[in-house]
């Protein structure tokens, strides 16, 4: 059974990273650029970077340890951008303000119940890469966030928002 699903994950995780709402969790982050207070207590800093090319939108979320001590991260799969993912979760806005509104998910989503756990060491990162479907041509603000435990408590950490310019 464990090697069915370990032949299986890549390819439930690859369609993946297509904005939906799971049950009870808000896919919005914070103010851009804000940590909520529960991450303010997580050493963990936090940087995004966004490419458009004719493929789609590349985004990369890395995580630093700015802690003294190793930190084990946990997550999982949750729905953001019409499909189940893996962090890091997207918000887009179009350059002045108006939401950008991911594809809407078929049906009702359950993500599969998988846990991902990573130590990173004083000073280590971990880079979170999904892409998204092409936008059309324009400016974006995009934000990028991860949502997970760190020492037991759910955290949510979030990077500065990023300008994206799509051709």
């Amino acid at each position: 059974m464990r090697r069915l699903l370990l032949a299986l994950l890549p390819g439930l995780l690859a369609g993946c990273a297509l904005l939906g709402t799971s049950p009870g969790r808000s896919p919005e982050p914070s103010s851009p650029g804000q940590a909520t207070p529960a991450a303010a207590e997580a050493p963990l800093a936090a940087q995004a970077e966004a490419d458009a090319t004719g493929r789609g939108v590349t985004v990369a979320l890395t995580l630093i340890n700015v802690g003294r001590r190793p930190l084990t991260l946990r997550y999982a799969a949750q729905v953001n951008w019409g499909g189940c993912g893996l962090p890091p979760y997207v918000a887009l806005s179009r350059e002045g303000g108006s939401a950008v509104a991911g594809p809407a998910p078929e049906g009702r989503l359950n993500c599969p119940e998988l846990q991902f756990t990573r130590t990173l060491r004083p000073g280590e990162t971990l880079t979170l890469r999904r892409t998204l479907p092409s936008l059309p041509p324009g400016a974006y603000t995009l934000t990028a966030w991860f949502d997970g435990e760190v020492g037991g408590k759910t955290v949510r950490v979030q990077a500065p928002a990023v300008s994206l310019e799509v051709r």
